[in-house]
């Protein structure tokens, strides 16, 4: 009598030792109860037992179920909680109180997943002392009194709902067996547990003090007896029986990156299914080596099988209602204040939930949709609804007016409905919504390898989500709002099969012993009979997978302190047990295999195991067979086929320097005429296109061809420009309808006041988002709000510098076009627009080009006919430009146009900081000879410099880079898009975007 440890010899099934065991203490105590870790362990353990004819006497079950039917026996008319019930109550316990209540905790997913992991362990420890006999546990600290608060109250919850925890049950269960156990309760042995919690103990010792507790373990299970009381008697069952064993030596397979993976384990798969007929694949994540393996094996004629088992957040509709629940809530919370619209635009779950099949929606609505909500930032939360809406409204529109026979006709369109639902807190209305999706599309909408099982697990999960959302949460009296972020303990199960090429074609009428591979845990591999496959795969054994770590945190410190701690095998031990057990099932080969490095190259180091096993065959003297595949056949390694059938030809990679001539003809001076498409005619560039081509050819292809650019509309320079051009322009038009021709210092208190005026009206503007601009300025946080209001004070400094500048001129020209005026410019059509033209009296122009920076003298210009300091002459060289040539563009163009205009001077206008400034090139009769002369203030130099000995002359200097750009522009018609020989500023960002290549 008492607790005993039993040493086997088992592997999987049981012995005829223990069955023997067995049947004695049926005989003697009337009745037998066998605990084991799983109800698949239980099934085999049971047909044991069966074949042996000893079955009808045998109880075999798990300890949560053992627990469970005496407490249904001999408890006080309380059910057991199970664990999505409990997590639901603790959800509810957190939702009820406030922060203050709670602190230091937060109420959060893991601090309700932490309670309720102490609840189920403690709750006797800590809520329910007398039943242990014990005084009430004293916390220490905060957050201890905390969380003995929280246990007690959910205890109390429990009580109120007719529930018991299994802990509380085991401990009044172990006082009703001291008392005398009854028949069902007096021999109970324990099989392959690996972790028996403290309440488990707790009953075990009272059934070994009224009867006997038998402890089975394996030869690599042992280690366990040593947490036990060295005066418990140990029994040897079946010493002399050697224990079954792999034999033979593993084979290992090392795959030197995740590229090569796949194709690597489908090559020695299929080499395993060529021996025989029957090969299982073990593996810590079944599924994910599933999806990539199988399509593989099936286009090498091998069906394979997996079983599914997702949790809420892995299915589609569990990814998607997480998802929207959040970004609806950061909506409402931030209502139609725009400084609050960055907590959520621009909303990349609502583009994601467009493209999901569970919308009902098409691809090319998602992508409309995406582009509109990232291209405005002025959207507000009910735009948004509406838009969605729109988008629905149209779907179901064309579907109701389409052929009913079509695949997608009867879906119906609930890309709004579900948004709505969830704004109006009815999660079981969006379920139901996703939940008709589902049902109605067709199974080819979820993959067309498994779609009809992904389809079926996604109905059932909503069906699940549903049921416990109203009938589970009714009945525990829980607001819908607390049940909903405990969905994530749901799970689902399905079997997925993936049918080789071959069977689909001879189908059920085809081979019937069709080859399949197996799928499974390493757990549920243990579990087969010693030598019933072929061969055995173990997928992915490296520390990731199969970590040698115990679990540490505030439970096993609380658990440790209350003398509740569980008695569990070592982590090394139990990978021992499962491996032993999987690799015993073999009958003729084992395979390990690993991946060594990750995606960014990083060393992925093999588990304990592997080495365990590599050193046991190199301490037999034998060879350790290890095969090592790379990942240089790309071919190979990408498609599923192997590169089966396929023409495989080594192509060179030209650089976009080299462009063929047929792609000149499209990508650089030409393109189609829009009313005859057969004709080319000649591109219209702007003046800073034509920059950007001199600057660097091969960034001007980037941005003017290839034109990559972000998705979402900024808040940077470029928006901040647009602003302070819309500003300006306003401001000047509006003084020219009022009869005041430009800014002087007589009437500069009332143009100040006038500026304050349009900048409100401007920014009211760009928050509507209306703007001639190409972006507008949307400030979607108090950082930018106040980065708005900053450009005041500049644009205040900048008409305050307008009042002493250029006192002979006035602006006449506000954003002139010369879009479809016919103006050419080195022999090409010239579009763009002119920020500003001031003219004189004399028709006199100068030029003027905004820019909200600071370092404007990046745009000084020094006559090029002055010698530098080296004694060079910067004129003397033919393809000599400066380095801004923007308004020197405008300023020649203009002479060219219907405006006929005599331009003196070329200038940018630094419009950003307190000193605003114009540089450039100006006539020499402009340059500021004394300060406040009503020139360019700070302009020292003029063209000609004749005071340094220069001899250009504005007008030369307009001819002189017209004809260089022709040059330039003749090169460039000729495909010259080769990069600049001194990379400028905006080389570093565009020449990082893939522009070496490698043949392949």
């Amino acid at each position: 009598m008492g607790l005993k440890v039993y040493t086997t010899q088992s592997v999987t099934a049981l012995t005829g030792a223990e069955i023997s065991l067995l049947e004695d203490a049926t005989r003697a105590c009337g009745r037998a109860t066998l605990l084991v870790p799983s109800f698949a362990e239980r099934d085999v353990c049971r047909r044991a037992l069966a074949d042996s004819r000893v079955g009808t006497g045998v109880d075999v079950t798990t300890p949560e179920a053992w627990i469970e039917g005496l407490w249904e026996l001999f408890g006080d008319g309380r059910r057991v909680v199970s664990s999505l019930e409990r997590r639901m109550l603790v959800s509810a316990l957190m939702d009820r109180r406030d922060a203050g209540q709670i602190a230091p905790l937060r109420d959060n997913p893991g601090t309700v997943r932490l309670i309720s992991q102490i609840v189920e362990a403690l709750l006797p420890e800590i809520a329910a002392p007398a039943v242990l006999g014990r005084r009430e546990a004293e916390p220490d600290g905060e957050s201890e009194r905390v969380v003995f608060c929280l246990v007690r109250a959910c205890a109390d919850m429990l009580a109120a709902r007719g529930l018991v925890e299994a802990s509380e049950a085991a401990s009044i269960l172990a006082g009703l067996v001291g008392d005398g156990a009854p028949a069902c309760a007096r021999f109970v042995a324990v099989r392959d547990v690996p972790r028996l919690p403290g309440h488990v103990m707790r009953l075990l010792r009272a059934v070994a003090g009224a009867g006997e507790v038998a402890l089975l373990l394996n030869p690599d299970q042992r280690s366990l007896a040593s947490e036990l009381d060295a005066s418990i008697e140990t029994v040897g069952l079946d010493d002399g029986r050697p224990a079954s064993r792999f034999q033979g030596d593993p084979e290992f397979l090392e795959v030197a990156g995740p590229h090569a993976r796949g194709a690597a384990y489908a090559r020695v798969l299929a080499d395993l299914v060529g021996d025989g007929r029957d090969v299982v694949v073990a593996a810590a994540r079944p599924s994910e080596v599933f999806e990539e393996v199988s399509p593989r094996l099936a286009a090498r004629g091998i069906s394979s099988e997996c079983a599914l088992a997702a949790r809420f957040g892995q299915t589609a509709v569990g990814r998607q209602f997480a998802a929207l629940s959040d970004v609806v809530a950061r909506m409402k919370d931030a209502g139609e204040d725009p400084e609050r619209a960055a907590t959520w635009w621009p909303a990349p779950e609502l583009a994601d939930w467009l493209y999901s099949p569970l919308s009902g929606m098409d691809s090319n609505s998602a992508r409309m949709f995406d582009k509109k909500i990232r291209s405005n930032r002025s959207l507000t939360p009910e735009a948004v609804l509406r838009t969605l809406q729109s988008y629905q409204s149209q779907t179901t529109t064309k579907r109701q007016r389409s052929d009913q026979s079509k695949p997608y006709a009867q879906v119906p369109a609930v890309c709004a409905s579900v948004v709505s639902y969830l704004w109006q807190e009815r999660p079981v209305s969006a379920l139901k919504a996703m939940c008709a999706v589902a049902g109605a599309l067709p199974p080819s909408a979820f993959g067309w390898r498994d779609g009809s099982v992904r389809a079926g697990v996604e109905v059932s999960m909503a069906a699940k989500a549903i049921e416990t959302l109203t009938d589970v949460a009714h009945e525990l009296d829980v607001c819908q709002s607390a049940a909903v972020t405990v969905l994530d303990g749901l799970t689902v199960s399905a079997r997925r099969r993936t049918e080789s090429t071959d069977f689909a074609h001879t189908g059920y009428e085809g081979d019937a012993d069709m080859p399949c591979v197996r799928f499974m845990t390493l757990a549920e591999a243990a579990l087969l009979p010693a030598g019933s496959v072929d061969a055995v795969f173990v997928a992915d054994v490296d520390v990731d997978n199969f970590p040698l770590s115990h679990e540490e945190g505030a439970l096993s410190t609380l658990a440790a302190k209350l003398g509740a701690a569980p008695m569990e095998l070592e982590p090394a031990a139990r990978l021992r047990d499962l491996f032993d057990r999987a690799l015993a099932a073999a009958r003729s080969r084992a395979v390990l295999a690993r991946v060594t490095h990750d995606r960014q190259a990083k060393d992925r180091y093999p588990a304990a195991m592997w080495t365990e096993l590599t050193a046991a065959v190199r301490a037999a003297g034998r060879v350790v067979t290890v095969t090592s595949v790379g990942e240089g056949d790309i071919a190979a390694d990408l498609d599923t086929a192997a590169g089966m059938g396929l023409k495989r030809r080594r192509v060179a990679c030209l650089p976009p320097q080299e462009l063929g001539e047929d792609a000149i003809r499209h990508l650089v001076l030409y393109q189609r005429d829009p009313n005859d498409p057969s004709r080319l005619v000649p591109r219209q560039l702007s003046a800073s296109q034509i920059e950007g081509y001199v600057t660097c050819p091969l960034c001007w292809f980037m941005s003017s061809r290839v034109r990559p650019q972000s998705l979402d509309a900024g808040f940077g320079n470029m928006e901040k420009g647009n602003f302070v051009h819309d500003v300006m322009y306003r401001l000047h038009a509006e003084l020219t309808e009022e009869g005041v021709p430009r800014v002087t210092p007589e009437n500069l208190e009332a143009c100040l006041e006038k500026l304050r005026d349009v900048f409100d009206c401007v920014r009211a503007e760009h928050a509507r988002n209306k703007t001639s601009s190409s972006a507008a300025l949307v400030a979607h946080s108090a950082l930018e709000h106040v980065q708005v209001d900053e450009i005041l004070p500049q644009l205040e400094a900048v008409v305050r510098y307008e009042a002493g500048a250029l006192a002979p001129f006035a602006p006449a020209y506000l954003e002139y076009s010369f879009n479809g005026l016919g103006v050419e410019y080195a022999g090409r059509p010239l579009g763009g627009r002119i920020d500003r033209v001031d003219v004189d009296a004399e028709g006199r122009a100068m030029v003027i080009d905004y820019k909200h920076r600071m370092d404007v003298n990046a745009f000084k210009l020094a006559d090029p006919t002055v010698a530098k300091r080296d004694g060079a002459v910067p004129a003397d060289d033919p393809d000599w430009l400066p380095e801004h040539t923007q308004s020197l563009i405008y300023a020649q163009a203009l002479r060219h146009s219907e405006l006929a205009l005599d331009a003196r001077g070329a200038l940018y206008f630094s419009t950003k900081g307190g000193a605003p400034a114009m540089r450039g090139a100006v006539s020499e009769e402009f340059v500021e000879v004394e300060s406040g002369d009503g020139r360019v203030p700070g302009l020292r130099t003029g063209f000609p410099d004749a005071e340094h000995g220069g001899t250009m002359g504005f007008d030369e200097l307009l001819e002189r880079v017209e004809q260089t750009i022709a040059r330039k522009l003749d090169a460039l018609e000729a495909g010259d898009v080769s990069a600049a020989e001194k990379p400028g500023a905006r080389c570093a960002f565009n020449h990082d975007l893939g522009f070496e290549r490698r043949d392949a």
